[in-house]
């Protein structure tokens, strides 16, 4: 059977109790598909980016479950006809969660090609003249110059 992630924003105005009621029922769902629930998040209370049914906040909930595609239409399908649930999103996953790579791995990655590329550099640098960096340095100073007296050209006038 396939991961599938869902992340779902509750009405704001739901007690406690009652979002307990709802996450219990969105596992109900999943395991009367023959699904079965992974993880269960609650992120909590949180500022929308944007107004859902006049709504400025919402209470974010992700749910990780394997089930087939019609126990997901059938969630779904609630879902739409839930007056609980603002919006919802379905995505597909390739593993469960707990299985991604941390990110140790790649930090240490970063911290050897930096030791790496110094000793690099400056072999390249010799082999390469730099006389074109000063070459750009003249037309640089010369359009300093011009920006410099624009504004006093514009001042001038507005003085008087």
């Amino acid at each position: 059977m396939p991961i599938y992630e869902t992340l779902t924003i509750l009405h704001p105005d739901l007690a406690e109790a009652r979002v307990k009621e709802v996450l219990t029922w969105m596992q109900q769902l999943v395991e009367n598909g023959q699904g079965k629930v992974l993880q269960v998040e609650e992120w909590g209370m949180r500022d929308l980016a944007y107004r859902i049914q006049k709504q400025r906040r919402g209470y974010y909930v992700r749910l990780e479950y394997e089930a087939t595609p019609a126990a997901l239409q059938e969630l779904e399908r609630n879902f739409r006809l839930s007056e609980e649930v603002l919006r919802f999103l379905s995505i597909v996953r390739k593993a469960p969660s707990e299985k991604r790579p941390s990110v140790q791995p790649h930090s240490e990655a970063v911290t050897e090609s930096p030791a790496e590329t110094p000793p690099e550099a400056p072999a390249e640098s010799a082999a390469e003249p730099t006389p074109p960096a000063p070459q750009q340095a003249p037309e640089q100073e010369a359009a300093a110059p011009a920006a410099d007296t624009e504004p006093d050209e514009s001042a001038s006038p507005a003085t008087h």
